[in-house]
């Protein structure tokens, strides 16, 4: 039974045991006598001299005690029982020497291992080998066992250090595993550590190389981009290089493209930490490449400094712009300078194609053209086709033209099938009154825009908004103002400008600050036709406004989000002399504006319109088409858990009606950086319906294609194709940052339970492991009479005593 435990640190070293419990009482009478027997015999120098007695009174209660067979009993790890994966980083981030010196992290970890292994003297791996059963692991882009840690090759690009405990918490699950012993930088390419994972695994002592002061190193650093409607940059790169080990000199930045050719360079101070922001217009469509350089200058910005590696002064960018231009149908009651300005603004925008619906004639035709004799129907329509002739419109029926339309497009008139609306990203009404649509027209223009996601503008025409009559209407509902209620007509000609919420957009904006925009604004013509309407629904924002001399205002572009998709107002019914005045200030003065970039003439190709309005068009149709949902998206997945540049491509498929689609044929063709191309076959997903996935090792350095293609059930259907773009980069990732990650081994020691050791003091911590707590443990005990040192302090104390009687003359 245990009398008594001795702790440190909250563990339990040791535990008094009484070996033989018959003889506690018989060893405490002996004890108590032997003490009265001391006392009594001693009583004269109780008085002079204590010291004595206390030392025969210690050394007699020590060996009264040993009649009990007292033990000492403490628990070990079972010899060879318990497992102890030893598991080495050999990623290429090892071979960073950081402070300068010529031995790397590698040649430190190599030392450290081939001490450990050595047999003569015995190494302190050996040392564990004989308390544990050793598993020898190495960590790169996957875990992998190996037999020896001393010929380590420290080549891989990736420190997939995530993934490898959770893969030995996995594997060793079940088992007695005692502990995760882990030489490592920290510097992890998988991704945060998971919590829930450290509350499952076993201790891991990180073990980190030492850090000197460090060597100066520029890295590329966090970045991020980001699209927008904006017309001279819509793609916007934002930068933050990461600095170490300096606080001296300034970075240099450049952008390239994809061949390495700079397009803009920007130079600050080392110690400024703003984000560097670059913007660029990109000239084609689908996936554009850029490359980020940073580079390390002296305060003078003459030279480079050294730096601890340059493996991370590159980086190689994806930005994906769709390779399908976005359909937008534009219906109007009319033909009108609008539509005629606004087409030719996005003529040559590779992102955006117009259809054009007018209506150039009401239900009775205005005019004819004489035809055969017996012939009754609308001259107009004829040639159109339609299987049965005496369908062919009427004089009843509305006279419509094409525009941009593919042979058998819009034929019947403005779309009365989901599957015919649906394939438009967006749809423009102008000048046109709500009997123009059917109920069913207009319901199905509804669910265009709240299901399918498509986007709905209404221009300011003479019968748009509640001059049309769309008051209480599907459309109506879908519009971002009340129609329900009617504002004064101003009096007189109004000045447009922007609201608060205007001026943070970039889609509404053409200038980069706010001086030049204001400029411009003022430079605009007053314009006299407008839709006035005084109230915006709840939830939508007011863009822009326009105002009288009297200082009235009204809303001039009102903008909100509806269901799946997004509606737009614009209730200035004369643009157009925006357009008009740009014109004729070009007539005037011919010379280019020398802020504004001038368009290359392309043989074959319209020049592009690059006025204000035709900019400020092509903006707005940008908006109104952004983040409609596709019916074959794509997307490149990282899959950190299956090695370097492991990615998982998906395709989400969706019918006509834009309902998910399962039975489809989705394959992949890819193409890597060297030309290879591989064809893969994706299979449906278990999580999500009409979605497919495929998996590809992509880790080969350089920019990746994907071109997707979907086969549907229905063979009569035209196969769905998609592309997209990804940049693979190991290296850059693997050598994000040069020093130890503390914060990453500090977490995973404190949550497991174990600690972090630098790597001079391994010896030490492999000596402590046999005394730590283990799955598998054994109880050793041993008698306390047996050992030496208890008879020796019996004999010393009563040596001791005797001495002093003799000091003093006694017997």
């Amino acid at each position: 039974m245990c009398d008594f435990s001795i702790l440190f640190d909250g563990q339990t070293l040791a535990t008094f045991v009484v070996g033989d419990r018959r003889w506690i009482w018989p060893a405490v009478a002996t004890a108590v006598l032997g003490l009265l027997s001391i006392l009594w015999l001693n009583r004269d120098r109780l008085t002079r001299q204590m010291l004595g007695p206390v030392l025969r009174s210690v050394a007699w209660l020590l060996l009264a005690a040993c009649l009990v067979n007292p033990l000492w009993s403490s628990s070990r790890p079972r010899s060879g029982a318990n497992v102890l994966a030893i598991v080495t980083d050999n990623s290429r981030s090892q071979l960073v020497s950081p402070d300068g010196t010529t031995q790397t992290r590698a040649a430190q970890f190599t030392v450290a291992l081939k001490t450990g292994e050595s047999s003569e003297p015995v190494g302190w791996l050996r040392r564990l080998g004989q308390d544990f059963e050793l598993r020898r692991y190495t960590v790169a882009d996957r875990l992998l066992q190996t037999e020896r840690l001393d010929a380590v090759e420290f080549d891989g690009h990736a420190s997939s250090l995530n993934s490898a405990l959770r893969s030995l918490q996995q594997r060793y699950q079940g088992q007695p595993l005692a502990g995760i012993l882990l030489l490592t930088d920290g510097n992890a390419t998988d991704g945060a550590v998971d919590p829930e994972l450290l509350k499952l695994l076993p201790p891991v002592y990180p073990v980190v190389p030492s850090e000197g002061p460090l060597t100066a190193d520029a890295a590329v650093g966090q970045w991020t981009v980001s699209q927008s409607a904006f017309d001279d940059a819509p793609v916007t790169l934002q930068i933050t290089p990461r600095i170490e080990g300096t606080t001296n000199g300034r970075i240099r930045v450049i952008l390239a493209d994809a061949a390495g050719t700079p397009i803009e360079t920007q130079v600050r101070d080392v110690q400024d930490s703003t984000p560097l922001r670059f913007r660029h217009r990109p000239v084609t469509a689908g996936t554009v490449f850029y490359q980020i350089k940073v580079e390390l200058l002296n305060a003078a910005d003459d030279s480079l400094q050294p730096e601890a590696t340059l493996v991370n002064n590159t980086q190689l960018i994806s930005v994906d712009r769709s390779a399908r231009p976005k359909r937008i149908l534009y219906v109007s009651g009319r033909p009108n300078w609008d539509f005629k300005f606004l087409r030719r603004a996005v003529e040559t925008d590779p992102l955006l194609s117009m259809v054009g619906l007018i209506r150039i004639a009401r239900k009775e035709a205005k005019f004819d053209f004489r035809g055969r004799e017996g012939q009754t129907s609308n001259s107009l329509f004829r040639g159109f086709d339609k299987a049965d002739p005496d369908t062919v419109e009427e004089y009843d029926e509305p006279v419509l033209i094409r525009l941009n339309v593919a042979e058998n497009e819009l034929q019947s008139g403005f779309p009365q099938k989901a599957e015919e609306l649906f394939q438009y990203d967006a749809i423009v009404i102008d000048d046109l009154e709500a009997d123009f649509f059917l109920a069913d027209q207009m319901t199905l223009l509804y669910d265009f825009v709240s299901q399918r996601g498509g986007g709905l503008l209404m221009m300011a025409g003479q019968e748009s908004f509640a001059q049309g009559d769309y008051s209480r209407t599907p459309i109506g509902e879908l519009l971002p103002i009340d129609l329900e209620r009617r504002a004064e007509f101003p009096q007189g000609p109004v000045r447009l400008s922007l609201t608060r919420d205007g001026w943070l957009q970039p889609w509404v904006r053409l200038r980069d600050d706010e001086t030049a925009e204001q400029e411009r604004l003022q430079q605009m013509p007053a314009f006299v036709t407008i839709n006035p309407t005084g109230y915006v629904r709840p939830g939508a924002i007011v863009m822009a406004q326009v105002e009288d001399s009297a200082g009235t205002q009204w809303p001039a572009l009102v903008v909100q989000r509806f269901g799946r998709g997004r509606t737009g107002a614009v209730c200035v019914g004369d643009l157009w002399r925006w357009r008009l005045q740009a014109g004729l200030q070009a007539l005037t003065n011919p010379q280019p504006d020398a802020d504004q970039p001038q368009p290359k003439p392309v043989a074959g190709q319209p020049a592009e319109d690059l006025s204000d309005h035709a900019r400020a068009c092509r903006q707005m149709m940008r908006w109104l088409v952004a983040d409609v949902p596709q019916r074959l998206e794509v997307k490149v997945r990282d899959d950190l858990t299956q090695g370097t540049g492991a990615v998982t491509l998906t395709a989400l498929v969706r019918g006509a009606d834009f309902n998910v689609q399962e039975n489809a044929d989705v394959r992949f063709s890819v193409t890597a950086p060297d030309g290879q191309v591989f064809e893969l076959t994706a299979t449906p997903s278990d999580t999500e319906a009409g979605l497919f996935e495929a998996g590809l090792s992509a880790a080969a350095a350089g920019p990746w294609k994907m071109e997707a293609t979907a086969t549907l059930a229905d063979a009569a259907e035209a196969p769905l194709t998609a592309s997209l773009g990804w940049a693979s980069q190991p290296d850059q990732q693997e050598m994000q940052s040069v020093r130890v990650n503390r914060t990453w081994v500090d977490e995973v020691a404190e949550k497991t339970g174990g600690r972090v050791t630098d790597l001079d003091e391994v010896e030490l911590l492999a000596a402590s492991l046999p005394q730590a707590d283990a799955p598998l443990s054994e109880i050793w005990s041993w008698p306390i009479w047996h050992s030496w040192w208890v008879f020796m302090t019996a004999i010393a104390c009563l040596s001791a005593d005797w001495t002093l009687r003799r000091r003093r003359g006694l017997p």
